[in-house]
């Protein structure tokens, strides 16, 4: 008798639930993605013990008729899809049928549902993926579902659980997530019995994206949209100004499908250039449309994982579009926010559990009273409105939110026109601290970091002075052997045709060794076989080895070397000189690093620093509660 056998249908869903659901907040993305797909504009979340003791989720969508009931809880029972053909045209959120029996199997689940043509609702308990009640009841709008004891009979699964505080944490980034890609449903998510996240389903998403991560930085994002014959990306990518120390901010959405991608993070931290500082990262809502035909969901079962027919094309169209995007603004941050954007990056660093607390962890900000006279957008402090959660305090005021109050106005200064963007008219005062130049224009007062300014009008110049450098060979009197590990070496030798675009002609010598018997003539004497191992590590690190890159990196590194230092003396000729030569950058509004080259007061903020104007109550009471 052989010995491979079928396993239990109980046991297969066991091991399903390991990969559909390996924490409390898998099952309620589960149970969610599976609310919205049946049309409901309003969804409540409620958790004890982050998920472990409870979770229910309550929605007004078309619910699950009664002899349907049983058949949900079977594996790959599902009404998205009916044919093989159907994977490829999927619309849906949900479509595996794992999600239900997998939840099912591992805890105690309760189902109430009714649908519009019945008469009255159903019931349905059951304990371990086993159904144990399947009765009438009072009909409602919807479905609740109520799931007890997760992991009541994986303990070995129990054990891989993390700290309650971590599990809200993700329970909590789920139900952003899903408002930001469905901001026509209404969220709301209740920990112990508190109010933590709720948003309005106005459809508005840049309101929605108000409600989760704070007014305040709503009004520092600016709205993108392009479109080729098969992706139309829309959305809202933020200032360089604001950004955090992780991508946990970006956010990717396909179809109204939140998903990870490393290639789309990639492509949206090249839109934005040298604009960003090194290891800070934008908040983005980028949500891309296409055809279901030219992209796989079917990856993994958490289905957070996607694959591209057109990959390329995609990345392009993302880059480009947020280069576009940003080199039609203003770039300069005003300087007080400036600093609360410092000393929120402070708080980023300390540990999730030191943070976490259930009062406090939705990210919504606390906001001054817009209807008061005051000059708005002049004064917050982020480290403690970022902890803040008052969207029951402020909900009338999110509700009336009017999008135009989000554009920042245009400096009224006169410009000096460059290519993309109107740069201030900056008339020279004096050098701080023999690292600053003090700047005033007619409506403002800027402060100008000597070194940033003139490493980007050097970058600019060298980026360009490389770029003409062309594809001659010189002979190397002594040929130069590079060693690398052995799988590095296996890498470069299928990939050495990319080498060789970039005028880079390596050849196998020996075990693990390649040759280089000449060299690009734009390679710098005494820098080539640095610059031979900097390409190599291009192609391994990045997958994207060119010219184009190499230069940007050298250019970069010149540069730096070749400006002015901080406590370095400048005369006032050589300061107005400076700023002329900066005006007419590019972009004159960071040096190749992302650090901004100047900051800007306004004539307002000046005069509340000194009093000769009042802050308004709202901010004042902000004031106070950061203190």
């Amino acid at each position: 008798m052989g010995i491979i056998k079928e396993l239990p249908e109980e046991l297969a869903n066991k091991i399903s639930a390991g990969e559909v659901v390996d924490r409390p907040a898998s099952a309620v993305k589960e149970l969610i993605e599976n609310s919205i797909d049946s049309g409901a504009k309003k969804i409540r979340v409620s958790v004890e013990e982050a998920g472990l003791n409870l979770i229910e989720i309550i929605d007004n969508g078309s619910g699950i008729e009664a002899d349907d009931l049983p058949i949900a809880l079977l594996s790959h029972a599902t009404s998205k899809i009916k044919t093989s053909a159907d994977l490829d045209r999927i619309r849906t959120l949900g479509f595996r049928g794992e999600a239900l029996a997998s939840i099912a199997s591992i805890s105690e689940l309760t189902i109430e549902t009714s649908t519009e043509k019945e008469l009255s609702g159903s019931r349905l308990v059951a304990k371990g993926g086993k159904v144990e009640l399947l009765e009438a009841m009072a009909k409602i709008k919807g479905t609740r579902i109520s799931i007890k004891k997760l992991f009541f009979n994986t303990p070995a699964r129990l054990k891989f659980v993390h700290s309650l505080q971590v599990e809200n944490y993700h329970i909590t980034d789920i139900i952003n997530r899903e408002s930001l890609a469905h901001p026509e449903t209404s969220f709301t998510l209740i920990s112990e019995n508190k109010p933590i996240v709720q948003t309005t389903g106005s459809g508005d998403l840049r309101q929605t994206i108000a409600q989760i991560y704070g007014i305040a930085n709503a009004r520092k994002i600016i709205d993108i949209s392009a479109e080729d014959l098969d992706y139309k990306i829309q959305g809202y990518i933020s200032l360089p100004e604001l950004t955090r120390a992780s991508r946990n901010y970006i956010s990717i959405l396909l179809n109204g499908r939140y998903i990870r991608n490393l290639e789309i993070n990639r492509a949206i931290i090249k839109g934005y250039g040298t604009k960003l500082m090194v290891g800070r990262f934008p908040l983005v809502v980028l949500n891309i449309q296409m055809s279901p035909q030219i992209v796989d969901v079917n990856v993994h079962p958490n289905k957070l994982e996607v694959k591209f027919t057109k990959g390329d094309e995609l990345m392009q169209l993302i880059s480009e579009s947020i280069r576009k995007t940003l080199s039609e603004k203003t770039l300069i941050p005003l300087a007080l926010e400036n600093l609360s954007q410092t000393r929120a990056g402070m708080l980023e660093n300390r540990n999730l559990n030191e943070v976490f607390d259930p009062q406090n962890f939705a990210q919504a900000e606390k906001v001054p009273n817009l209807s008061e006279k005051s000059t708005p957008f002049t004064s917050y402090k982020q480290p403690v409105e970022e902890k803040l959660n008052n969207f029951l305090t402020e909900k009338e005021l999110l509700l009336s939110l009017d999008s135009s109050l989000f554009e920042r106005a245009s400096t009224s200064s006169v410009g000096v026109s460059n290519a993309n963007q109107t740069f201030p008219e900056l008339q020279y005062l004096a050098q701080l601290h023999s690292t600053y130049l003090l700047c005033q224009s007619p409506d403002a007062f800027y402060i100008v970091d000597q070194h940033a300014a003139q490493e980007r009008v050097k970058y600019e110049y060298w980026r360009d002075k490389i770029g003409e450098v062309n594809y001659e060979q010189q002979n190397l009197l002594l040929p130069l052997l590079i060693d690398l590990p052995k799988n590095d070496f296996q890498r470069v030798l299928l990939r050495k045709s990319e080498l060789e675009e970039a005028g880079l002609y390596l050849e196998e010598y020996g075990n693990s060794q390649l040759i280089l018997r000449e060299h690009p003539i734009w390679m710098r004497e005494g820098e080539i076989e640095s610059a031979t191992y900097e390409l190599i590590d291009l192609l391994l690190n990045d997958k994207e080895t060119s010219v184009k890159k190499y230069r940007e990196n050298l250019a970069i590194m010149i540069a730096c070397k070749s400006s002015i230092k901080a406590h370095d003396p400048i005369d006032p000729e050589g300061a107005r000189d400076l700023l002329r030569q900066l005006s007419q950058c590019e972009n004159p509004y960071n040096c190749p690093h992302g650090r901004p080259a100047l900051v800007k007061f306004t004539s307002t903020e000046v005069e509340k620093m000194f009093r000769r104007i009042q802050a308004s109550h709202s901010s004042a009471r902000l004031n106070s509660l950061s203190d």
